[in-house]
C-alpha cells in the first residue's frame, strides 16, 4: 500500500496526521512529553560537559532555527509590524506579544541607534520543558529560546538585535529585544 505524502504548511492539526501513522493524538502527546525529558536530560548533561560554552552551542543553534523562521515573514524595518509577523510565526512554539508598561505611550522605545521593546513570552515549549524536567530557568535551553528570536528579528529587519532577560517565572517571561540600527 502506497501512501500519498502531502506537505504540510501552516498551523498543525491533529486532523491531518494521516490514519496510517496509527494511534491516536494522546499517543503524540506522551511522546511529546518522553521528547521534553530527553532534551532537558541532553541540556543538563551539555551544560555539565561545556560548562558556560553550552549557552553559546545552543544560542548558535537557536539563532540559525530563527533565520529560517524568519524566511516565513516579509522583510521590513517596522519593529511592531515585525514582531507581529513573528508571533504568529513563532507562536506555535514560543507564544508571545510585546509589552509596555502602563505610563508608556507606544511598545517601542528609540535611544540613539537603538530600538527596544518589551516581549512578554508565556506559552514556551522551552519553560514547559524546563518545568517537566525540573531544571531551573535561564540555561541552556533559555539560549535557543533567544537564539531563535534574535536570527528571526535578523532575517526579518536585516539587521542586529540582542535579547535580554528582564524576569523569568512559571507562567511567563519577559525579555527586552534590542535592535541595532547600524546594520549587519
Amino acid at each position: 500500500m502506497e501512501i500519498e505524502r502531502k506537505e504540510i504548511r501552516g498551523d498543525f492539526k491533529p486532523e491531518l496526521i494521516p490514519p496510517e501513522t496509527g494511534g491516536d493524538i494522546n499517543d503524540y502527546e506522551e511522546a511529546l512529553h518522553v521528547l521534553m525529558k530527553f532534551v532537558g536530560s541532553m541540556s543538563s548533561a551539555l551544560e555539565q560537559v561545556s560548562g558556560r560554552g553550552a549557552n553559546a552551542i545552543v544560542y548558535q543553534a537557536g539563532k540559525r532555527m530563527g533565520h529560517e523562521a524568519g524566511k516565513l515573514a516579509e522583510k521590513t524595518d517596522d519593529l511592531e509590524k515585525a514582531m507581529n509577523q513573528l508571533s504568529q510565526i513563532l507562536g506555535m512554539e514560543f507564544y508571545f506579544e510585546m509589552w509596555k508598561p502602563s505610563d508608556q505611550e507606544g511598545y517601542t522605545i528609540e535611544k540613539g541607534h537603538e530600538t527596544i521593546v518589551k516581549l512578554l513570552f508565556m506559552d514556551c515549549v522551552v519553560r514547559q520543558t524546563l518545568r517537566r524536567t525540573g531544571l531551573p530557568q535561564k540555561g541552556p535551553l533559555c539560549y535557543l529560546l533567544y537564539g531563535y528570536m534574535v536570527g528571526a528579528v535578523e532575517e526579518v529587519m536585516s539587521i542586529k538585535g540582542k535579547l535580554d532577560i528582564d524576569h523569568v517565572g512559571p507562567n511567563a517571561c519577559l525579555k527586552t529585544l534590542t535592535i541595532g540600527w547600524g546594520g549587519k
